[in-house]
């Protein structure tokens, strides 16, 4: 297996805010400015160097790039995407020890944030109460995705995303439902998650490219907004863009007891 490694001179973009991309970068050499556009100027917000990692966030979502890396010096790269991580994972998983501990990082910042606000709320607030959501489709391409009518839901967070052949072996892929699609794709590989916060369901946006619309209102994608609450009776979804056939009823009740 061939390994991609990059060289860039001094004021090059390695990765530029807003296109699309699905490469992890780890910095074998030299030094790189991430930058964010913020009231038309250029924001520095962290500099990196010899085994750091930037874009791993590309490998999850399908999102545009969230900031610009610059390279500050000389700098040599080695270039991992979905596919090749996977292939590494089984025959060379020392190499990308870097970027989990990135992810794993990401995702011990995001516990942090969840306690700090339940401790803010205080722990009454924070009981789950059971819930269920009874979900159907309501267009053809919909309907054949379930093997009974109706998807009883009572498992969150319910996540939700398009199906991959390869989907048992791809370590990015975690879906409790797997949307069939061909090209082009508009599904993301990990697009929503159902989920239920204090006796109150969202709809949660993972990352997905072209978002989805709750009950009419557009999260993910390129909004800005990645969760919307769903009221306790009927609710529509459509996963991707408004053209999309991907249309869902959401049937929001307490569970039986």
């Amino acid at each position: 297996m061939d390994e991609e490694f990059r060289t860039y001179l001094p004021g090059e973009n390695v990765v530029a805010e807003g296109t699309k991309g699905s490469t992890a970068f780890i910095i074998l050499s030299g030094t790189v400015r991430i930058l964010k556009q913020a009231k038309g100027r250029e924001i520095p917000i962290a500099t990196l160097g010899e085994g750091q990692v930037f874009g791993e966030m590309g490998l999850i979502e399908d999102r545009p790039r969230s900031a610009t890396v610059r390279a500050l010096s000389e700098l040599k790269v080695r270039c991992i995407d979905r596919e090749h991580f996977n292939e590494l994972l089984r025959i060379k998983p020392a190499v990308l020890i870097p970027i989990m501990k990135s992810l794993f990082e990401r995702i011990r910042q995001a516990s942090d944030l969840l306690a700090e606000r339940y401790m803010a709320d205080g722990p009454e607030t924070a009981k789950l109460q059971a819930m269920e959501v009874i979900m159907s489709g309501q267009t053809s391409e919909a309907h054949k995705i379930f093997s009974q009518r109706r998807l009883l839901i009572t498992k969150f967070p319910f996540l939700i995303g398009r199906e991959s052949l390869d989907s048992e072996s791809d370590v990015f892929y975690n879906n409790d439902l797997f949307i069939p699609e061909t090209k082009p794709y508009i599904v993301s590989r990990n697009h929503l998650a159902i989920s239920n916060e204090s006796g109150t369901i969202w709809v949660i946006d993972r990352g997905s490219a072209f978002g989805t619309i709750v009950n009419g209102r557009e999260i993910g994608g390129r909004t800005g907004l990645f969760r919307a609450s769903l009221d306790q009776k009927q609710n529509q979804i459509v996963i991707g863009p408004v053209t999309s056939k991907f249309i869902f009823l959401l049937e929001v009740m307490p569970a039986q007891t």
